[in-house]
């Protein structure tokens, strides 16, 4: 191994040891956070699939973005739910 290829390795491990230390937390709040949103969206665009009616426009322009997900969304919205939930 040459020094540069060291150099490079030791720069590349102290960036992702300081993006860890500062921001990692933030950004998994926030693809949690973007997740729900998601879901919030998806039970009111598609929650006559699980007995809500709703009624909307939209819901079959946005469905084949949403169809690879659709058995994700599923299980989350029927899956029980427990105070220890909100612990995490």
């Amino acid at each position: 191994m040459s020094a540069d290829s060291k150099m490079r390795k030791l720069k590349v491990a102290l960036k992702d040891f300081l993006l860890g230390a500062t921001v990692y937390d933030m950004i998994k709040d926030l693809e949690k956070k973007r997740l729900l949103t998601e879901y919030m969206l998806m039970s009111v665009v598609l929650g006559d699939t699980l007995g809500y009616h709703v009624s909307s426009y939209y819901r079959f322009r946005i469905l084949p973005f949403w169809l690879p997900r659709l058995q994700k969304w599923k299980h989350y919205m029927l899956k029980e739910k427990d105070l220890t939930n909100k612990l995490k």
